[in-house]
This record gives C-alpha cells, structure tokens and sequence, in this order.
C-alpha cells in the first residue's frame, strides 16, 4: 500500500501537482531513497520533454517584410494646407486693435474688396488627398489580403498542433498520475536514451527517445510489446526525426519487456532485425 502512495505522489509531484505537505513528503521520500530520486528525475524529464515534443511555429518573415514594403513604397498624404496656402500653425491671440479713425496717418481710407476664391483651390485639395487615401487604401488591402491568407494556413496548422499537443498531455497526465506508474530508462552505448512512463492499470506508456542514430527515409524505428505470447508492434519513431515522444496505449496485462527494432518506415507485423534495447518492464 506504502509502494502505491509513492508511486502516486511521485508522478503528481512530476506535474507540480501536489500541495506543500505531500510535497515535503516526497523530497523526505527522495533524500532517504535513491529510487525513488531516480524515479522522479525520469517522470520530470518525460514530463518537460512533452514540450519539446512538438515543432515549433514561427509566422512568416513576409509578413514582416510585406508590411513595412507597404509602408514605405506608399504616397504619403502632404501637409494640411490653410487657405492662404501655408502649414497650418497655432497663432498667438494678440488684443484686438482699436479701430482707427479714417484718414489717420498711416491708415488709409477703408476699401471695399471682394472675398478671395479659395473654394476651388481647397476643392482640388480634397480630391487629390481622397485619391492618395484610395491608392493607400488600394495597395494595403492587396498586402493584407496575402498575409490573411497566409495567417490563415498558419493559424490552421498551429491550432492542429496544439490540439494534438494537448491529447498528449492529457495521455501523459493520466499516465503520471496513476496509482501504479512506473519509469525506466536505458542509456545505450552511443549514448543514445529511451525514458518509459506507464501505467498497466491505464494500458498506457509515454515512450521518450533521445540521441537514437537518424536512418535513411525508407527506415524507422518499431517499438514492441513483449510477453509470453510475442511482440506486438506499440508504433514508430520516424528514422529521420528520433528526438521526441510517443504515445502508447493498449492492453499490457502480461507484457513483460519493451524492445526497439530497426524496421522499414511502414513497420512491420514482427520484428526482422536484432532489437536495438530491450528494457524489462
């Protein structure tokens, strides 16, 4: 029963799932056993490798680059003209003037002048500044409309990603924290690593590779099931792209050992070559 709690706590404490109590328990737990030290250092690393295990996804650099093009190859609108034809700027208010009297010096007898025609100049403004407004208008909508597309597909493959990123950790979270979870890892002698978190009780394992030499396009890795009966092929580790996990699931009830085998990419129905590891469970 003591061997069922430890087990529980730890891969709970692999999710930093636990409150501070049962926390303290485990490290007292992990300074008294090597064990249980090793096996906590093997459920983190799988856990942290969940991460990795999915390619990341950076936006284009065109987008960038298409909408600062757009920037600067655009008209820019001018300057907002006042009738008078100079930049519009505050002016200071000044005290009105007292009137003078007609025929002062200096002040000549008033005339009567007519308005200046500025309507047609301000006119000819407003045209020329809603066409420089449409060719913007023109130019960025082109622009936008290729980088709504291209977000688009890039939206598409990250919310697949994702959800496929979160299926695993679901798996993974119901592995670490069944009561019979277990963990192994083997260190080959190139230096490869394959980490194991399962669970018989959920029919599941976590199987994380590291290091595994890469192979031709038309090789992989199987991964196997061994009991008393045979093998039974537990999926592949593409041969091209060995660093990450996979998610196992089906029954385990008598299975006994794990194996890797070199097979063709397709897999095959039973081993052909010499297992690569064999770990038993």
């Amino acid at each position: 029963m003591m061997e069922e709690h430890k087990n529980e706590l730890t891969g709970s404490f692999a999710l930093n799932a636990l409150g501070d109590s049962e926390r303290d328990e485990v490290l007292q737990q992990a300074e008294a056993s090597e064990a249980v030290r090793d096996e906590i250092d093997a459920l983190q690393e799988t856990a942290a490798l969940l991460g990795l295990s999915a390619e990341p996804v950076e936006p284009p650099a065109r987008v960038k680059a298409n909408i600062m093009a757009a920037i600067r190859n655009t008209p820019q609108l001018p300057p907002v003209q006042t009738e008078a034809g100079e930049p519009a700027e505050p002016v200071a208010e000044t005290p009105p003037a007292e009137p003078a009297a007609e025929g002062a010096p200096g002040n000549p007898p008033s005339q009567s002048h007519e308005p200046t025609a500025t309507a047609p100049a301000a006119g000819k403004t407003s045209q020329r500044m809603f066409a420089l407004a449409a060719g913007v208008l023109l130019i960025a909508s082109g622009v936008l409309t290729g980088v709504v597309v291209n977000q688009n597909a890039q939206q598409e493959r990250l919310e697949q990603q994702l959800s496929a990123l979160n299926d695993k950790q679901a798996e993974l979270t119901k592995i670490l924290t069944a009561t019979d979870v277990k963990s192994k890892t083997q260190r080959m002698d190139d230096g490869a690593r394959v980490t194991l978190a399962y669970s018989a009780a959920e029919g599941m394992m976590a199987v994380t590779t590291e290091g595994l030499p890469t192979l031709p396009s038309d090789k992989g890795y199987e991964l196997w099931l061994i009991s008393d009966t045979g093998a039974v092929s537990a999926g592949m580790v593409d041969g091209t792209n060995t660093d990450g996990m996979v998610m196992v699931s089906g029954p385990m009830e008598g299975v006994t050992h794990f194996g890797i085998t070199v097979e063709p990419a397709t897999g095959s129905p039973a081993p052909t070559t010499e297992p690569i590891m064999v770990q038993a469970l």
